[in-house]
């Protein structure tokens, strides 16, 4: 799950600017201006307290939990990436496998978060795939030079009036297609049930640091 923890991380970077702290707010009003209200949060936050983080579990799920979070539809990732299971499964189930997978998310970011070195970023405007769904391309150069094309999709949720962030591919690869892929196999050969208890036992000793 290496590769998916690296994609997670990459979602949350769009351009490389020092200037926003993360009290300020990140409008959800134009999914351009929110992929980089955002990404200036996290590395703000990042270079701000790198240390404290790196000897902190809580500290980590605490800024996740707080400040992303709120931009990602989790619960709308879920049911994607459980697809056909998600049909089948009981309310109950449902219920756990997104908790399941929020808590996976946050552990996955939190421990891939101090790993990536990022230099510069190239973001592209907004496109428009349909009505209320947009994509956002950019390219991400990090210190050892290696570059990666990184696409958001985010869609407008039509309650709120909020764009949400679901989806990232890097160099052609969607973060919620190869989760899909790696739990469709699991539940085939396991069950559902098995699935979430093995992913709250990966999610435990996080969950207990933190």
């Amino acid at each position: 799950m290496s590769k998916i923890s690296s994609l997670l991380l990459l979602s949350f970077f769009a351009l490389m600017s020092f200037q926003v702290s993360a009290n300020d707010e990140v409008s959800q009003n134009d999914p351009q201006k929110m992929i980089e209200g955002l990404s200036n949060r996290i590395i703000s936050e990042l270079n701000t307290n790198r240390e404290r983080y790196e000897n902190s579990a809580a500290e980590i799920k605490v800024f996740a939990t707080e400040y992303v979070l709120p931009f990602i539809d989790t619960p709308k990732m879920a049911r994607y990436v459980l697809g056909k299971h998600w049909r089948s499964a009981s309310q109950t189930q449902q219920e756990a496998f997104v908790e399941a997978f929020t808590n996976t998310l946050i552990r996955s970011y939190s421990q891939s978060l101090l790993k990536l070195n990022v230099e510069s970023v190239a973001v592209d405007p907004a496109r428009e795939e349909k009505p209320g769904r947009v994509t956002v391309e950019s390219t991400v150069a990090q210190s050892d030079g290696n570059k990666s094309q990184v696409i958001y999709r985010l869609y407008l949720n039509k309650k709120t009036q909020k764009w949400m962030l679901y989806d990232v591919t890097v160099e052609g690869i969607s973060m919620l297609l190869s989760y899909r892929k790696a739990y469709d196999s699991d539940i085939a050969k396991k069950g559902l049930d098995a699935v979430i208890s093995e992913m709250n036992e990966k999610n435990a000793d996080f969950n207990g640091q933190a």
